[in-house]
């Protein structure tokens, strides 16, 4: 029997979703207010996260299921080194993370943000606004969620460039896709640069100065990936320069964002705090992700969404 904890735990109707799980699993429930590290014992997969403090009590692990996209929470050297399975809920994030995009980009080309603090004056004023239709997206990372940013974006018109390390066929919805060298040159046609990638070694900082300096006056950044992948200090000068008109931002190098950033202040920057994988669905989506996988993990065959744990995603 193969014991299974869910350490994640989610409302009842989408715990519910187990009972299709196979018959050969025994699926435990972490107990509100308890400690999950009390429960690791013996148990062989676990659907939630696994901190670091508590991987020497996994004594029977073989499997995590984390029920959200990015790894880097997992890659500490004990879990690397491993020989423990990481799987991953990509691919579930794409429609409303695509969509908070767009809502950040809306909002600075039709200068929603400056219309909302008129409201609080109860001003009455025109403002100039931007058309999207015959831009450049550059599209950094075309996994689950840079392709549903492009497929939307195809709709707006836009001319879609996207760079990514993996190889892969070039979706309908992009116009041209690149390995990752091509960065400045996507940087230097872009009106707008849409920040898709994972947090890794390569990834970190990689928008810097000399990034910004190949961008249009008047460009725009969307970040809805991870903050790391930004130089912060260049994005900013970027911004106050004109290279950047404008910022749309879920995620910060460091989060929560700290008080005395200048992100909470500058005019032409809209802050979101990492609220753009929410969704009415996405628990429900995540359940039957991971029911689907046991039964594949029951059967001996390849589960979905594998981690590779060397490159991070």
């Amino acid at each position: 029997m193969v014991r299974v904890l869910i350490g994640s735990r989610y409302s009842e109707d989408v715990e519910a979703l187990l009972k299709g799980a196979p018959s050969e699993v025994e699926v435990i429930f972490l107990p509100e207010g308890e400690k999950q590290a009390d429960y690791l014992s013996g148990v062989e997969v676990l659907f939630g996260r696994l901190a670091e403090s508590e991987f020497d009590r996994a004594d029977a692990l073989k499997w995590v299921q984390q029920p959200h996209a990015g790894a880097e929470g997992h890659l500490y050297e004990k879990f690397k080194n491993s020989d423990m399975v990481l799987t991953n809920a990509g691919g579930l994030f794409g429609p409303q993370i695509a969509e908070h995009a767009f809502a950040l980009l809306l909002a600075l080309t039709r200068q929603i943000h400056t219309q909302l603090e008129f409201m609080k004056r109860k001003h009455w004023e025109r403002v100039p606004c931007l058309e999207l239709a015959g831009m450049t997206m550059g599209i950094i990372g075309l996994g689950g969620i840079g392709q549903a940013i492009a497929d939307r974006a195809k709709a707006f018109e836009f001319r879609i460039i996207a760079v990514d390390p993996e190889d892969m066929d070039c979706p309908d919805s992009v116009d041209l896709l690149e390995k990752m060298d091509y960065l400045p040159e996507l940087m230097s046609q872009a009106n707008v640069v849409m920040v898709c990638c994972p947090s890794t070694a390569e990834t970190h900082k990689m928008l810097s100065g000399e990034m910004f300096d190949r961008l249009a006056e008047g460009s725009f950044l969307v970040n809805v990936s991870r903050g790391k992948v930004v130089d912060e200090e260049a994005m900013i000068a970027a911004l106050r320069s004109g290279k950047l008109a404008g910022i749309g931002l879920d995620v910060t190098y460091t989060e929560p964002c700290p008080e005395d950033s200048p992100l909470w202040t500058e005019p032409n920057v809209i802050l979101t705090s990492h609220s753009a994988g929410s969704s009415q669905h996405i628990r429900r989506r995540a359940m039957v992700r991971f029911v689907d996988n046991l039964h594949r993990y029951v059967r001996g065959e390849a589960l979905q969404n594998v981690v590779d744990k060397e490159k991070g995603y």
